[in-house]
């Protein structure tokens, strides 16, 4: 056990092919938890295993990460839901020293079969994406999932006092965010950057801040210092970025509406919108000093977002990941 902690030594054996939990648990959910110490504390990263329930009909089980050894993490899990086991639920849901904080759960019922099943967690920032892969099909959850930020551990954690099995257990950090589900054009087609972001050559420091941060979040944008390379036509570039986006964002700051290039950008896509067609739209993002007389005449009336209210950003952010 040197290279792993669990809650209750006596509960967990640790092996180099196959890691057993057993009984016991404690607290209202009867659970339980052992962590990786040899992979060291993980801000982002993934953690996958193939997981059999040893007793399916009162049996929950899964992956934790950002874990520490006081009953803090994040945990990704299925529970049974019916008395033959047959049928569980997938659930987000953070541990705050031994208080459990649901986070999401999964609308479609999990199918167990007999045997393992590959359950694998996915955490950048405050996203998180869970995923059970049985022989007859893959279930997928994600969220957002800001409660427990800091660094820490991955492991395994069961409830009900049942038991697991668990094997091919692997760790990965990460530097980059993982791949978020593409944006749906009208029809069911994918978009390929959630944003475009139109904004003014002097803007463009604090523009470039900005995509680092949706990029923490795994929101997929079009800059164009990232993808206008030397010796390509500028227009056809930015008529491509436009049509492979789903949002237009008007980076509004003093020197945005001088420039031709950038209301060429939003104009396209707002005259469309005003005409009727909603498959893409514009929002106003508010840059550092900008005020509203900043903000051109024809989406004035448009809810906006503020680069530097926290909550608002986040709250947009949430609002890319789910459209």
């Amino acid at each position: 056990m040197s290279d792993w902690h669990s809650s209750n030594s006596g509960e967990w054996t640790i092996g180099s092919r196959l890691i057993t939990g057993y009984g016991g648990g404690v607290g209202t959910y009867a659970a339980s938890y052992a962590i990786d110490l040899a992979s060291g504390p993980l801000l982002n990263g993934s953690v996958s295993a193939g997981i059999q329930f040893t007793d399916r009909r009162a049996a929950g089980a899964g992956l934790v990460c950002r874990a520490d050894r006081s009953w803090t993490f994040v945990a990704f899990y299925a529970v049974s839901e019916n008395a033959d086991g047959n049928t569980a639920v997938a659930r987000f849901g953070v541990f705050r020293e031994g208080l459990l904080i649901p986070v999401a759960q999964l609308a479609e019922p999990v199918r167990l079969g007999k045997g393992y099943h590959h359950f694998s967690l996915e955490f950048f920032s405050g996203r998180m994406r869970g995923e059970i892969r049985t022989t007859q099909h893959t279930y997928e959850l994600t969220a957002n999932c800001p409660h427990v930020p800091f660094p820490g551990h991955a492991g395994l954690v069961k409830f009900y006092g049942s038991g697991l099995l668990a094997k091919s257990w692997t760790v990965e950090r990460t530097q980059t965010p993982f791949a978020a589900p593409a944006p749906q054009r009208a029809g069911g087609q994918e978009y390929e950057f959630s944003v475009f972001l139109c904004h003014a050559s002097e803007d463009t420091e604090s523009v470039q801040l900005i995509a680092k941060a949706l990029a923490a979040k795994g929101i997929r944008y079009w800059l164009d210092s990232e993808q206008i390379n030397f010796g390509d036509r500028v227009s056809e570039k930015i008529e491509e970025g436009l049509r492979a986006s789903r949002y237009i964002l008007p980076c509004v700051s003093p020197a945005l509406t001088e420039r031709g290039w950038t209301r060429a950008e939003f104009g396209s896509v707002l005259n469309a919108e005003l005409s009727g067609d909603t498959s893409r739209g514009v929002i106003p993002l508010m840059l550092t000093g900008a005020e509203t007389d900043d903000i051109p005449l024809l989406f004035r009336d448009k809810r906006r977002v503020s680069s530097t209210n926290k909550v608002e950003f986040e709250e947009f952010v949430s609002f890319l990941l789910s459209h």
